[in-house]
């Protein structure tokens, strides 16, 4: 009996010595499988997973003039940028990322990025930002270096140094 206390003692011991006590090993932790068919983001409201960290003002579910759609409307000081967050998950068979975005003004910009571990994979994509009409944007996971990677979450940056107008973003999606 001693020495299953000894043993069961100096087990807790090198656990804490070793840094494991009280949460996995990391290689324990692993991201969520891969999606098997279209990963909705955003439709109406965010799809279950997923989080809004933004730190541009980022209103979700906004009435846009009697249209069905309820997008995120987004105001973006210089560097700002709508930012949402996932548990880490494979994009293993996903080929793009797809939104609808409109702005309030004509010819500005954004700059679309994928995250892995908190950090902007590559140089991120730009994707002109128009008054004229919802436009269909359609983005490779090659382009933005995240084709059968591990993901946690997409920016929609202002990457200039000038306030961005308001722009709205909907129907977002990893297919």
């Amino acid at each position: 009996m001693l020495k299953s206390i000894i043993r069961g003692a100096m087990l807790v011991a090198a656990s804490f010595a070793l840094g494991t006590h009280g949460a996995a090993a990391a290689e324990d932790i692993k991201p969520a499988a891969a999606p098997t068919q279209p990963m909705t983001v955003y439709d109406t409201a965010l799809a279950p997973g997923w989080e809004n960290w933004s730190w541009a003002k980022a209103e979700l579910s906004i009435e846009l003039g009697g249209s069905p759609r309820r997008p995120i409307k987004v105001v973006a000081g210089p560097w700002e940028a709508l930012y949402l967050h996932h548990a880490a998950f494979s994009t293993t068979g996903l080929k793009r990322l797809s939104f609808l975005i409109q702005g309030s003004v004509p010819d500005r910009e954004v700059r679309v990025f994928a995250l892995t571990d908190g950090k902007i994979v590559g140089e991120g994509k730009p994707v002109k930002v128009s008054n004229n009409g919802w436009t269909d944007v359609k983005i490779p996971l090659a382009t933005l270096g995240v084709e059968d990677a591990v993901i946690d979450g997409l920016w929609l940056q202002n990457a200039s140094a000038t306030e961005l107008p308001k722009f709205f973003v909907t129907d977002i999606k990893l297919d």
